[in-house]
């Protein structure tokens, strides 16, 4: 995503009975190429949250006086300006200084670089300084947060007045980190929308829902989250599609949907493998580009999107981009790149419980790169967390409900909404 892409969001301050809800015009968290996405991109956020991101025996290990739980979030190694993870701006401290977070579903805390700053990370505009707050607190009370073995914040807990928009809120707690390491993407901190704690944003506000809807556009604005009560889904007569949330033992943190199957064109295959029995536990991260399916599921969905594709052929790893990508499935194109595959490739449609379909057409699961010549599928596997990432829910109303316990997909023209 191009720097001048990141433009300040407005934050318009609606009431609801009985809650204040926020909502937010955000950037579009990929930059679209054709009818796919920069493999550029893509690959290079799918190799940083790969290589960097998902040590489950470090992440999300939080210390902080009472508080204490473990969660997922976001990590990673180099800053990146065009990195695929969608970004908030918000106002700190009286007066406000802007500061641009990473929107995070699967993690608790909010946490902002200050000053001053022992070892920090390079980031757009300005580091936070509380001294020049008349509104900030000093809660002194240490934390450590750890994103991945690389990826951590540490400092101390503090509260402050938050401001978007027209709308101020005081004595939110927060974290005030003063060395700070990882993947932030050029910014100040994370924004963590998880459940899994008395620090979240959502609990602190004492919402109950939250909502998002990421644009295939790379226009600024075409992408949007709302907080609280404004966060219904469109009422465009395209039916959405609930199911429940399913607990996590460890990633508390985490929303969870069990998926129960998968169809490639005409053709469905089960979830999990024979020994799952109950399909298999998904975490929805919005700072994931790509869909992460254990190996048995992934394997049948590759050898029919094969099946399918043909007559494109699987590109050699060692002769191509593919292999610094991150992508277990590349097709090569015709000589010259940018070429359409002869036959369009077919929709790709995940099954989750409760009856909930998500249908992921080409550009929802496909990228593809004029440049190199390749046509990859950002569908993965591996023997990490499985993770339903962000492009499959492009253009995808995305509605968490923690009163009902439900997420609720529909798809939508994100920039087309107002």
């Amino acid at each position: 995503m191009a720097a001048n892409n990141k433009l300040p969001l407005i934050f318009a301050l609606l009431f609801s009975v009985p809650l204040i809800s926020f909502a937010a015009r955000v950037p579009s968290p990929v930059a679209g190429r054709g009818a796919g996405h920069s493999l550029d991109d893509i690959g290079r956020g799918i190799f940083h949250w790969i290589k960097e991101r998902r040590n489950h025996s470090y992440e999300g290990q939080f210390n902080g006086g009472h508080w204490g739980y473990l969660s997922s979030s976001s990590g990673g190694a180099a800053v990146q300006e065009d990195h695929i993870a969608p970004h908030l701006l918000l106002g700190i401290g009286t007066p406000a200084v802007n500061i641009t977070l990473v929107f995070d579903t699967t993690s608790d805390l909010l946490w902002t670089q200050c000053h001053p700053c022992l070892d920090c990370v390079p980031q757009a505009g300005h580091i936070y300084d509380p001294s020049k707050s008349k509104t900030f607190a000093n809660l002194t009370k240490h934390y450590n947060y750890s994103y991945s073995e690389e990826a951590f914040t540490s400092g101390y807990l503090a509260t402050e007045t938050f401001a978007m928009g027209d709308a101020t809120v005081p004595n939110i707690t927060f974290g005030c980190g003063t060395r700070n390491q990882g993947y932030y993407d050029n910014v100040a901190g994370v924004v963590g929308l998880g459940r899994g704690g008395a620090v979240s944003l959502l609990s602190q506000l004492g919402f109950d829902r939250f909502s998002y809807c990421f644009s295939s556009s790379d226009a600024p604005g075409s992408s949007y989250v709302s907080l609280g009560g404004s966060g219904e889904l469109a009422n465009n007569n395209t039916l959405a599609a609930s199911t429940p949330m399913v607990a996590d033992p460890v990633l508390k943190s985490g929303y969870f949907v069990r998926l129960v199957g998968v169809t490639v064109g005409a053709t469905r295959v089960a979830a999990g493998g024979a020994a799952a029995g109950g399909g298999l536990s998904l975490v929805i991260d919005s700072t994931s580009p790509a869909t992460v399916l254990d190996e048995a599921t992934y394997a049948q969905v590759r050898r029919e999107l094969v099946a399918q594709l043909k007559p494109l052929k699987e590109a050699n790893a060692n002769a191509n981009a593919s292999a610094n990508v991150g992508l277990n499935l590349c097709f090569q194109l015709a000589a010259g790149g940018g070429t359409a595959p002869p036959t369009p490739p077919p929709n790709v449609t995940l099954h989750f419980d409760g009856g909930a379909d998500l249908v992921l057409l080409p550009a929802n699961y496909l990228a593809e790169d004029s440049a190199s010549g390749l046509l990859c599928l950002t569908m993965m596997a591996w023997k990490g967390v499985p993770v339903l990432g962000s492009l499959a829910l492009m253009d995808t109303h995305v509605l968490y409900d923690l009163a009902k316990n439900v997420v609720s997909f529909q798809p939508l023209d994100c920039a087309a909404r107002g």
